[in-house]
């Protein structure tokens, strides 16, 4: 008896929590980020600190009353949001490349400022500024494979060509390339590897291989070029064929 109630709790009571659990997992999570950014944004811009403070003062003079400090606040939210989007109607109209370099040269001219701008500008630019070309965007670059290590047991990993250039180290020709990181293709690090280990792959885009690195390989199958995986399934099915071959059948053994 006690035998069958301790198996009914193990597989009905227990199973049936932990399948409930399992399921319910992912909005939990979703629901737990979601207010671990609320929380961050209203640390960082809420009321009471410096950037909130300014919200709050603007939207009390708009308001002419000085002891409605939540509805202040959320309206200086909302003005500074319908300013964000006028920017962003003014730099669509082509006038981004002025006042971006009106902001770089006022600001590279601060000491301080300028130490802290100018690494943090070019990051972004590079993660944002897509499609123009230029050198430094992710799109100029081109995605590789480096071989690491030699024979059957050496790996490919899917990188990004940083530069052109071949240097030429300790009279060894390599070619500079950037290794991503998964999930965040940023945090990767640039590694100067030999020219011959070095192989493009002009099938695949960029924003193809970071899809693979930001979803950890969830989205292979889709950000794969066919060429690409239909060579790779035609080379699979060619060694099972031949390790089929090659595998001896019970007929042909002696004294099987």
């Amino acid at each position: 008896m006690l035998n069958w109630i301790s198996r009914f709790w193990r597989t009905s009571v227990i199973g049936s929590f932990l399948a409930g659990l399992l399921f319910l997992l992912p909005i939990v999570l979703t629901v737990f980020i979601v207010a671990w950014i609320v929380n961050f944004v209203r640390g960082a811009i809420g009321p009471g600190t410096i950037l909130g403070d300014v919200l709050t003062r603007g939207g009390s003079y708009l308001l002419g009353l000085s002891n409605q400090d939540t509805l202040a606040f959320w309206l200086g939210v909302g003005i500074a949001l319908v300013g964000i989007w006028l920017l962003g109607l003014i730099v669509k109209t082509g006038a981004k490349h002025i006042i971006q370099d009106y902001l770089d040269r006022l600001l590279t001219r601060l000491p301080f400022i300028r130490s802290i701008y100018n690494p943090v500008s070019r990051v972004v630019r590079l993660a944002t500024e897509r499609g123009n070309g230029a050198q430094g965007d992710f799109s100029s670059m081109s995605v590789v494979s480096c071989r690491f290590g030699g024979g059957e047991h050496g790996v490919d990993i899917l990188s990004l060509l940083a530069s052109q250039h071949v240097y030429n180290i300790a009279g060894e020709r390599r070619r500079l390339v950037y290794l991503p990181a998964a999930p965040i293709p940023m945090s990767g690090g640039l590694v100067l590897v030999p020219e011959a280990a070095v192989t493009p792959v002009p099938e695949m885009k960029v924003d193809d291989l970071l899809k693979i690195y930001v979803s950890l390989g969830a989205l292979m199958p889709e950000a794969m070029p066919g060429a690409i995986a239909s060579a790779a399934a035609q080379e699979t099915a060619d060694r099972k064929g031949e390790a089929g071959l090659a595998a001896p059948s019970l007929e042909s053994v002696p004294g099987a």
